[in-house]
């Protein structure tokens, strides 16, 4: 018999979701999020969500925000090999 105590909860994580910038704030964004969220059904043991967010991407961290995303950690020199653009 198996419980909800005995099973693993696992978190997903979004690698990349990116919108080309001629096609922002047309809400391509936010569908391909919830599409990748909807898929998460066929996996009801996906607990979390997480991913990694430039800091100085100030439009990314706001809509990550709105879609209801919390900041829960800052992890220093993740990107360090990229440049500001």
């Amino acid at each position: 018999n198996i419980t909800n105590e005995t099973l693993e909860l696992q978190r997903m994580y979004i690698m990349t979701l990116g919108v080309l910038a001629p096609y922002r704030n047309k809400g391509i964004g936010t569908d391909l999020l919830r599409k990748a969220i909807s898929c998460l059904e066929k996996f009801p043991l996906v607990a979390e969500i997480y991913l990694h967010v430039q800091t100085n991407n100030c439009s990314a961290v706001e809509f990550y925000q709105r879609q209801g995303f919390i900041k829960k950690h800052l992890v220093k020199n993740y990107y360090r090999r990229l440049e500001e653009s």
